[in-house]
């Protein structure tokens, strides 16, 4: 699959086929950037944008192309769960490779903009001193050991389920992973998939769980809601709070 110039230039950490769930008639929503302490509404289809996020400086694979080629296969399956309608093996790995690549975006939201020194070892022996851009961060965690993938938990084999709610919002921290005890495996994982429908993947939840402030608290950098749901001076007093942590 080809990838336009346009769709690298503008690259989406939390995917708009995704988010259009939360757009009104007129295709929008409101959208918190922490990050740069901003509320504002917007369109979905340029909500959350960061120029040539994904674009690597050292690396060469397209990890644009691999996350199209994702959302490509996932956002289909996740409109079928809104519709009750039950998934394919296929189309549940697909799902988990879309929450996989969500958790992936997520950890690195509010980075978009770091660099960091980095040396290289060319084909050729020759050594340079350079910086690894976000693409490159999120092409090497894909190696890292210690970095948790759903892919390998076996989630096609765990209870699904489509559980009503009201209000739920999302961003790049939506997919939270529950684990009875601290320490314990993960036994559930959560994640919106509408304002009224929250996944929910493993051990059934309790009702009363705060999944939006909990969601805020595990998001980076982005958060999407329905239109006049957020509160957009909140952004700011997050920034300036974690601008002192």
């Amino acid at each position: 699959m080809a990838v336009n110039e346009d769709a690298v230039k503008n690259a989406h950490m939390v995917s708009k086929g995704y988010i259009r769930a939360w757009a009104d008639k007129r295709n929008v929503v409101d959208v918190l950037d922490l990050q740069d302490g901003r509320g504002y509404p917007s369109s979905y289809l340029s909500a959350t944008v960061v120029s040539y996020a994904y674009d690597p400086n050292v690396l060469t694979r397209n990890l644009e192309r691999d996350y199209s080629l994702i959302e490509d296969a996932g956002t289909p399956a996740l409109v079928k769960m809104r519709e009750r309608e039950p998934l394919t093996t296929a189309e549940a790995r697909a799902v988990i490779a879309f929450l996989d690549m969500h958790l992936d975006r997520g950890r690195y939201a509010d980075r978009t903009k770091v660099r960091a020194p980095a040396v290289v070892l060319r084909a050729d022996g020759r050594i340079e001193q350079t910086e690894l851009a976000l693409g490159d961060a999120l092409l090497l965690s894909q190696s890292f050991q210690d970095v948790l993938r759903l892919a390998p938990l076996g989630l096609e084999q765990w209870p699904w389920q489509v559980r009503e709610a009201r209000g739920l919002a999302t961003g790049d921290g939506a997919v939270l992973l529950w684990r009875t005890t601290d320490g314990a495996e993960i036994s559930t994982i959560s994640f919106p998939l509408s304002p009224t429908q929250l996944l929910v993947i493993g051990e059934d939840l309790p009702d009363d769980v705060p999944h939006n402030r909990l969601l805020a608290e595990n998001s980076k950098r982005w958060i999407v809601g329905a239109r006049g749901s957020l509160n957009f001076s909140k952004a700011a007093v997050v920034a300036a709070k974690r601008s002192q942590e």
